[in-house]
C-alpha cells in the first residue's frame, strides 16, 4: 500500500521516523528505509519491506512522506485515514492526507488522540512553495494559531458529486 502524507510540527529525524513507522505498521521488527527523496537513492535497500521517501517542507508542513508498505505485513491492510492516524499517534503530531474531493486544498487532518476534521491547505507560487493551513472544520491542538472556520468549497463539491451520483 502506498501512502502519501504530510507532517506538522518540527522535522522528523530519519531513525524517529523509522521508528513510528514501525509501529504505525504494527507488525514487529521489520526492516524500515527511510531517505530524503533527494539524496542519493543508489545507497538505498530497495527490497525493504517498508520504504519511505521524504522531502522538508516550508511553512505550516514540516515533511513530505511517500510511504510503502508491502501489503503482506497486515492482517487487514489499512486505509490512508488508518495509516495517517496511526503515525500521527507515534509521531504525536498532526498528519495531513489528501481528500477524495476535487477540491485540491482540501485535506483531513488526523491527530494524535484519534480524532480527524478537514483542513484547508493553501500552497503560495514561491520555490519552493510555503505551505499553509488556512483553516480547519474544528480545533486541532497541534494547530493553535489556525483558525477553525467552515470550508464551504468542501460542502459544495460534495454536493455536486452526490448530485452526479443521482443521475
Amino acid at each position: 500500500m502506498i501512502y502519501d502524507l504530510l507532517l506538522t510540527g518540527a522535522p522528523v529525524p530519519p531513525t524517529a521516523l523509522a521508528d513510528a513507522l514501525i509501529e504505525a505498521v504494527g507488525a514487529g521488527a521489520v526492516d524500515v528505509e527511510v531517505a530524503d527523496r533527494d539524496g542519493d537513492q543508489s545507497t538505498r535497500n530497495w527490497a525493504a519491506p517498508v520504504l519511505c521517501g521524504y522531502s522538508g517542507l516550508r511553512g505550516d508542513l514540516s515533511m513530505s512522506l511517500d510511504v510503502y508498505v508491502l501489503d503482506e505485513l497486515f492482517d487487514k491492510v489499512p486505509s490512508e485515514a488508518e495509516f495517517a492516524g496511526r503515525l500521527a499517534s507515534a509521531l504525536r503530531v498532526a498528519v495531513l492526507y489528501p481528500a477524495v474531493e476535487d477540491v485540491p486544498s482540501a485535506y483531513w487532518v488526523a491527530c494524535p488522540s484519534g480524532g480527524t476534521t478537514r483542513a484547508r491547505l493553501l500552497s503560495s507560487d514561491d520555490e519552493p512553495p510555503v505551505h499553509t493551513i488556512d483553516a480547519v472544520a474544528s480545533a486541532v491542538a497541534e494547530l493553535p494559531d489556525v483558525p477553525v472556520s467552515e470550508l464551504p468549497e468542501i460542502a459544495r463539491e460534495l454536493r455536486a458529486n452526490k448530485g452526479d451520483a443521482d443521475r
